[in-house]
């Protein structure tokens, strides 16, 4: 019991020496979702920005973004590591958004955590 409780205090200790910013480089980045432009017009198109911090086994992320608001599911690719040293991916894909004016939110899964981003589609 005595090294298990040992384990994961060092477990712990690694953890928040990552969160308060003395791990690798841009450790301390969270996963995200950046939709842009934030607003565009009906038919227009948005570039989808995604960061997911890649988790120790992690598997495949999704290969494309859906969402109401969209035209068409956005086909993402790699594109880095979003300069974490490998520790993260970072994802992009351009798409073209739909033609129904309104406030629409998009997520993305990054291995179980989901990021959001809003968007507005304008007349």
């Amino acid at each position: 019991m005595k090294i298990r409780s040992a384990a994961l205090g060092v477990a712990g200790a690694a953890i928040l020496s990552t969160l308060i910013g003395a791990g690798p480089a841009n450790a301390t980045r969270p996963s995200s979702l950046v939709i842009s432009p934030s607003a565009v017009a009906a038919g227009g198109t948005v570039t989808a920005d995604i960061y997911c911090l890649r988790p120790s086994g992690a598997g495949e992320l999704a290969t494309a973004l859906v969402a109401d608001g969209l035209a068409a599911p956005i086909p993402l690719r790699v594109v880095g590591d979003g300069g974490t040293g490998g520790i993260g991916v970072a994802l992009r894909g351009d798409g073209p958004v739909g033609t129904v004016p309104g406030r629409y939110t998009a997520a993305y899964d990054c291995w179980g955590w989901i990021v959001r981003a809003e968007f507005t589609v304008t007349n």
